[in-house]
């Protein structure tokens, strides 16, 4: 009685659970971006159901319970939302029909895994009918935002804006850098942050986006003094590893014209030379 008790409060004001004819099965889930889980999933009176939050969260996008009968998966480039003892759905603004309402055990909410799998740009590929496993494949991530910090700020893109917002933690001054980067697509690259401070004190921030499959990344490379930007260079199609600072401590900037080079300290152009 304390066991169900203690359970049932895990749940909104009007969830029902079910426990006859319920069992777990393992689900292979592979995502686009290469990586894999094996989970535990509900097989419920011969249909397989995979948990809406967790999936949710691991194609990084955000669950709420608008109220007790309406759960959402949301992010700029997808929103799901199922209703309880209902199966019809919406997908990015279009009705689909699950076959079964959702299901809440044990505290997570189960819907139907072909419609899931669908959901998020993915499909059921597997079933072992002795064991139950199923395995979906092409599973999407709509990770639409990338930060880093340091000393204080906030270094961050927006997938659908492409621009640097860097935001002062302690004021809240925002200050937005253009960069342009368009099209984030992070199933099939991958965005990364790296900073440096030369001997003289600039911080160089340095923004990859690489394609994991060809290894060929653009440079986004920007200079700041006393937290100033005092220099920017975009480099698109590039191949090789680039030092942003040289053995003689100046630094080199590249984009797809030139290389420029940088003097420690005050930022002023010593030489440019064609790329």
């Amino acid at each position: 009685m304390a066991v169900i008790l203690s359970v049932s409060m895990l749940l909104p004001v009007g969830a029902h659970m079910t426990y006859a004819a319920s069992k777990y099965v393992v689900l292979e889930a592979q995502w686009e971006d290469g990586h894999i889980d094996h989970v535990q999933t509900l097989l419920k009176d011969g249909v397989t159901y995979g948990s809406f939050f967790s999936l949710g969260s691991e194609a990084s996008l955000h669950w709420s319970m608008e109220d007790k009968d309406t759960a959402v998966l949301s992010g700029s480039k997808k929103r799901i939302v199922v209703y309880m003892g209902s199966s019809i759905a919406e997908v990015d603004g279009q009705k689909v029909d699950m076959g079964r309402a959702p299901v809440w055990y044990i505290s997570h909410l189960y819907v139907p895994i072909k419609f899931l799998a669908a959901a998020l740009d993915g499909e059921v590929t597997g079933w072992d009918p002795k064991s139950g496993k199923v395995t979906i494949t092409g599973l999407h991530n709509y990770n639409d935002t990338f930060s880093r910090s340091l000393w204080g700020y906030t270094y961050r893109i927006q997938s659908e804006v492409g621009d640097l917002e860097i935001t002062n933690v302690k004021t809240g001054k925002l200050v937005t850098i253009p960069l342009g980067i368009k099209d984030i697509d992070v199933n099939t690259h991958n965005l990364t942050f790296d900073f440096e401070v030369t001997s003289k004190n600039l911080l160089i921030a340095s923004i990859l986006y690489s394609d994991r499959k060809t290894g060929v990344y653009d440079l986004y490379t920007l200079v700041f003094k006393n937290q100033g930007l005092i220099r920017k260079s975009i480099a698109h199609g590039l191949t090789e590893q680039i030092e942003s600072i040289r053995s003689d401590g100046n630094i080199q900037l590249i984009n797809d014209e030139n290389i420029r080079v940088i003097e420690d300290g005050t930022g002023h152009v010593l030489e440019v030379n064609a790329r």
